[in-house]
């Protein structure tokens, strides 16, 4: 098939959960034989040298720039109205005359659009014979800006107020107007149901990275990690309650436990981030190594959207994790004993010290968690998906939802 690509970031450095997602989606489907084209937007010139592993996966890269002081005009200019602010901020006559001419010069079979920011685009081709249209809405964004909401501040809270009617009132436009949309979990695609009732719903979940994550014989004894992208709200707020709040908890009963914050972001975390036992990594190259040290791998994000892909790989590690519930529901269905749960700070403590103090149970705890991780989150889903919409069924026997999970 030819496959066009229409994303808001470049997909490489897989940095971030959205990037993470679209490359590695794109890198399965080029390496089962299928012609990808890229077209994205950038906010700086790449060198050539940075961006050539994409460039071997693919047909074609096109970028289009996005200067932010235009983009930020464009929002500002957008708070009158009701258009959804991160939409405006995404507008390109460039990109819109790019995407013209690559839908009438590639032909492609399916054209994956991702995140409703880059929909846009899109509507206007939709009735286009031969083509099919993915809208990769990952997450539906109003309601994880609806559970943020009790946790923003000032001007911050009043913006995003502002924001999530707008796109939950554009996401229920739009979303039925594709041949199919992708969300990211069991939840979210109950989400998107309840405010689109008439849009075609397909489950794909996140895969792991390519870490191989070979078993080690020992691990840190009270090492506890936090892994994430700090540029996004629900990461900084988790880290926050992490290092405040639960932390203090887990030393007072272990002294010897200390606690390493990494991932891209975190070196710029404020005076409160460091203290006692506390380390601030900044972005690590071996995923591979922070997560097999580590003793525990703490999720305690009070609100979030979809699945924390950290949090996936941490799983895939082996490596036991404490979770809210939160967390817990983006991975449903899920099997008892594969993560501990709680939701306040003294249970997540509690359940971070009872893993510290047990590691024969810990241990078991990763292993179940890294089998089930393994068989259930594969890439796989993402080409079953392109197949199965390059083949659309009858009219008659193609239901209103179609969820795959494997």
């Amino acid at each position: 098939m030819r496959l066009l690509f229409l994303t808001s970031r470049m997909p490489y450095p897989p940095v971030g959960g959205d990037r993470f997602r679209v490359f590695h989606i794109l890198r399965t489907a080029s390496e089962a034989g299928h012609s990808v084209h890229l077209l994205s937007f950038d906010t700086h010139p790449r060198d050539p040298v940075e961006i050539a592993p994409l460039e071997r996966l693919t047909a074609s890269v096109d970028v289009v720039p996005l200067p932010r002081p235009l983009s930020w005009l464009r929002a500002v200019q957008a708070l009158p109205g009701r258009f959804p602010l991160q939409a405006a901020y995404y507008q390109s006559r460039r990109m819109r005359d790019r995407v013209d001419d690559a839908v009438r010069r590639i032909r492609p079979h399916v054209v994956y659009t991702h995140l409703f920011r880059m929909a846009p685009y899109a509507l206007p081709h939709l009735s286009r014979p031969g083509t099919r249209w993915t809208l990769d809405m990952t997450d539906v964004i109003s309601a994880g800006i609806e559970r943020s909401l009790p946790f923003r501040r000032g001007p911050d809270k009043w913006l995003y107020r502002l924001e999530e009617p707008r796109i939950r009132d554009f996401e229920a436009r739009i979303a039925p107007r594709f041949d199919e949309c992708w969300v990211i979990s069991e939840r979210e695609a109950r989400y998107l149901t309840a405010i689109a009732p008439g849009s075609k719903v397909r489950v794909v979940p996140m895969g792991i990275g390519p870490e191989r994550f070979r078993p080690r014989l020992s691990r840190s004894k009270a090492r506890l990690l936090f892994l994430g992208f700090h540029e996004v709200f629900h990461n900084k707020d988790a880290v926050r309650f992490l290092v405040q709040e639960i932390y203090p908890r887990v030393r007072a009963a272990v002294p010897e436990a200390t606690l390493d914050i990494a991932g891209k972001g975190s070196e710029a975390l404020g005076p409160w981030a460091r203290g006692d036992g506390v380390r601030v990594l900044g972005f690590v190259e071996d995923l591979e190594e922070t997560l097999m040290d580590a003793a525990v791998f703490v999720a305690p994000h009070r609100f979030a959207a979809g699945v924390q892909t950290k949090v996936l790989q941490s799983l895939a590690s082996g490596t036991p994790v404490v979770a809210t519930r939160i967390v817990r529901s983006g991975l449903e269905p899920i099997p008892d004993g594969i993560l501990s749960v709680a939701d306040d700070a003294d249970g997540l403590a509690a359940e971070v010290i009872a893993l510290l103090r047990d590691p024969v149970a810990a241990a078991a705890q990763g292993a179940r968690a890294s089998a089930w991780v393994r068989e259930r989150f594969s890439w796989r889903v993402s080409l079953q998906a392109f197949e199965a919409i390059r083949r659309p069924a009858e009219p008659e026997t193609l239901p209103a939802r179609v969820v795959s999970v494997v």
